[in-house]
């Protein structure tokens, strides 16, 4: 049995975690866009169930082919233009795509919800759970991924989670602690600390390098920065002037573009996928061998 998880944040890593306490004898395997997927190991008729949590391969007939390879493939996941490319092609997936996929929660969630679902594996320790009660660190990451920050803890506990050196869903004892309220409320304190610091910085990064661009019709403020988010920008964010933020960065030979945007006639996704990527309406990518926009002078 093998779970690819999405390497690039928590959301991906709760996910893998999740899996790994229901199945400990489970292969773990990190996955990111722009990563070569290892079909090697995944042989044709190997008769191996396979998990894909947090992640879709690009363009979705991948998954078709992964169908072939694995028996079954459970696939769970939460992004628009996946969702909407497994509606197009779910008649041609092998054994169809069992799991939990719907647009609006976090992954992490929905790998709780299927664990714990009626007719479904559960995690044995926490069988005294209420079904209808989601955990709070799952609830607080799930949230974050999905721009839920209406809960004031999420954005803290996302930024404390980021300072533990190594979250690794193999790091079982770590993930199973976080049924431990009092370490979430702990975690949560000192990511207000490391908040507080991020936000500083990022207005002085953007104040320095942030620059005004167009992609597809899209007036855009960019800045060249990975390993970011949308929150990089919230110094000089406004609706009126811009459609969507975008970041860049070159990686394994390759640009990664990011596109966020909180307007509500904006539907960055269907950019990403239009250039072989995909994600949700507010929030989306794609690889690219060259810059597909201009880079101009700086906002100021």
């Amino acid at each position: 049995m093998k779970c690819f998880y999405h390497s690039a944040d928590l959301d991906g890593h709760c996910s893998g975690a999740l899996i790994k306490m229901a199945y400990p004898d489970c292969e773990m395997i990190g996955i990111n866009y722009g990563d070569e997927f290892p079909w090697d190991s995944v042989p044709i008729g190997g008769g191996e169930k396979v998990f894909i949590v947090d992640f879709s391969l690009q363009p979705f007939p991948e998954m078709v082919k992964l169908s072939l390879h694995a028996d079954p493939l459970i696939w769970i996941d939460h992004h628009k233009s996946a969702i909407e490319d497994h509606e197009e092609w779910k008649h041609s997936v092998n054994g169809g795509l069992l799991g939990n996929y719907k647009p609006g929660a976090g992954a992490c969630q929905l790998v709780w919800e299927y664990l714990k679902g009626d007719g479904h594996f559960y995690i044995e320790d926490f069988q005294d759970l209420d079904r209808g009660v989601i955990p709070t660190f799952i609830k607080l990451l799930a949230e974050y991924d999905v721009w839920d920050h209406s809960d004031p803890r999420t954005l803290c506990f996302q930024h404390g989670m980021r300072q533990i050196k190594d979250t690794n869903p193999e790091k079982e004892g770590f993930w199973r602690s976080l049924f431990d309220v009092e370490l979430v409320n702990r975690i949560t304190e000192n990511g207000g600390i490391i908040l507080q610091y991020q936000n500083s910085e990022n207005e002085k990064y953007c104040k320095a390098c942030a620059f005004e661009t167009e992609l597809d019709g899209l007036k855009c403020i960019a800045v060249n920065k990975m390993l970011t988010n949308s929150q990089v920008f919230d110094s000089v964010w406004d609706e009126s002037k811009y459609d969507a933020m975008l970041t860049f960065g070159f990686r394994k030979g390759q640009w990664t573009v990011s596109l966020y945007s909180t307007k509500d006639n904006v539907d960055v996704s269907g950019i990403a996928k239009n250039r072989g990527g995909g994600g949700h309406k507010g929030a989306a990518g794609f690889q690219c061998k060259e810059l597909p926009f201009q880079m101009q002078g700086g906002t100021q």
